[in-house]
């Protein structure tokens, strides 16, 4: 591994080629080319062989950010993948930068001769008494920033389906002690009766299928996980894999009877301890707290779902869909996959509500609805567009398979026994246009428009037919 000091690597790196080549990944696309070379001159570039190590987790690593300028890196921790970097502007360390800890539980290997450009901490601390902030600061809040929309973008895909009942909290004890497992599932069993407790007695399954189970609370002990010089690493891997499941969690154990270990835990993000022995009162203090909060959250949940939601339909309304359009835009620089979005209209629903009413007009279009949701993926997003139009918002999904989905939609409209049909043939049908980013258009409008043309298309030449845009 070969390291290059600033005024070195000026001499030896051209810094204008490595700032055309990151400056169109998504951290650096807002930073101008004179800030970003300024930027890159003051880390410091490694340079590394294939299959060579950048961080060993048996050795000592001050926090550092590391940005890829060519190659690809492999992050991994326990012999555990965690991540890839394998474009250049993708980067690793900034939460280290942020919460003081050495990258000292994770190995980072060079896949193919690769080349990096690492900050040390330093660079990033701002005293008290500054009234600017260095440039390279200046990047550091363009990364949290960007990640943030990212974190923002992908929660709002995640939240696209519509539940019709409350879901049973899935409730994790992982702990190697069966008597302690039983005590607290027994006291589960009592104040939080509609749930689900899942035991997990195995540390090293547990590391083996850590997101088997998508968890609403976990109850924890990390005492018994190992012992020896590198029990806090194990620790702070099996905190951080708890974390990643975004739900509250409980250490009960014996590791919390010292107040340095308090402090450890504590700085991972854990909130709530118990140490063992406990008694029964105090886990069900505890407990009953944490179920008091969790639906406290559900019913903040609720609300937000129903303020997205079309009260006729139930499927999402206007405001959702334009949410979530612009979620799955904001996430394809770094994704690269196309989406589709599927524009529906109702045929010859103005004479169908002159002839039987707007209440049975309701009907077909709430029966439309429940069609459209039966036939679409799991993460697609359909939604009320106004009046009798509907969008289908399909990620990670080429026009062939858009076009597929339209059509059984189409099909399964066609053949339901609809009241007072008018249609041709006696059918209720609909006409459906489809457009994909990014080969049909560049920003959502046009791709809503390019869907909307085509189906006008299929209105013209006939109705219930789908249509997609034609390439260029």
């Amino acid at each position: 591994m070969q390291r290059k000091s600033p005024s070195q690597s000026k001499e030896s790196y051209d810094s204008d080629k490595f700032v055309r080549i990151i400056k169109s990944s998504r951290y650096f696309r807002n930073i101008s080319l004179d800030n970003l070379k300024e930027i890159l001159c003051q880390g410091e570039f490694v340079s590394l062989r294939d299959g060579e190590y950048l961080m060993h987790d048996k050795q000592f690593k001050p926090p550092e950010l590391i940005i890829l300028l060519e190659g690809s890196l492999v992050v991994t921790s326990k012999n555990h993948f965690i991540m890839r970097l394998n474009h250049p502007g993708d980067i690793f360390g900034e939460m280290s930068i942020i919460s003081d800890n050495p990258n000292s539980y994770a190995d980072v290997i060079s896949e193919e001769d690769s080349l990096v450009v690492i900050f040390p901490k330093h660079l990033f601390k701002v005293s008290e008494e500054d009234t600017k902030v260095s440039i390279v600061y200046y990047l550091f809040a363009h990364i949290l920033a960007e990640k943030l929309r990212h974190v923002t973008a992908r929660s709002q895909l995640n939240n696209s389906t519509r539940l019709n009942k409350e879901p049973i909290p899935l409730i994790g004890i992982l702990d190697s002690d069966k008597q302690s497992r039983k005590k607290i599932k027994s006291t589960l069993e009592k104040i939080w009766i509609n749930s689900r407790v899942i035991e997990i007695d195995s540390y090293h399954n547990f590391f083996e299928k850590p997101f088997e189970n998508n968890f609403d609370f976990i109850i924890t002990d990390p005492e018994m996980i190992i012992r020896g010089s590198s029990q806090k690493d194990e620790i702070r891997n099996m905190i951080e894999i708890c974390s990643s499941h975004m739900a509250p969690m409980l250490v009960i154990s014996q590791y919390c009877e010292k107040l340095k270990n308090r402090q450890f835990l504590s700085e991972l993000g854990v909130t709530d301890f118990l140490t063992k022995p406990f008694s029964t009162f105090d886990l069900q203090h505890l407990l009953s707290k944490f179920r008091k909060d969790h639906y406290i959250l559900q019913e903040l949940k609720n609300v937000e779902i129903v303020a997205d939601t079309d009260r006729l339909t139930g499927l999402a309304n206007r405001r959702r869909m334009d949410e979530f359009l612009e979620a799955i835009f904001n996430l394809f620089p770094e994704e690269k996959q196309p989406f589709s979005l599927i524009i529906a209209d109702v045929d010859q629903f103005k004479q169908y509500n002159d002839a039987h009413g707007h209440q049975l007009g309701d009907i077909i279009l709430a029966s439309v609805a429940a069609i459209i949701k039966k036939c679409i993926r799991r993460g697609d997003l359909a939604a009320r567009f106004g009046g009798d139009e509907f969008v289908v918002i399909l990620p990670n999904c080429d026009k062939e398979n858009a076009v597929l989905i339209a059509n059984k939609i189409r099909l399964d409209i066609a053949k339901d026994k609809f009241k007072y049909q008018q249609q041709q043939l006696g059918k209720q049908t609909c006409t459906f246009g489809v457009a994909t980013f990014p080969e049909d258009a560049d920003t959502t409008e046009l791709l809503l428009k390019k869907a909307d043309d085509s189906l006008y298309k299929g209105k013209s030449d006939g109705r219930n037919k789908v249509i997609a845009v034609k390439p260029l």
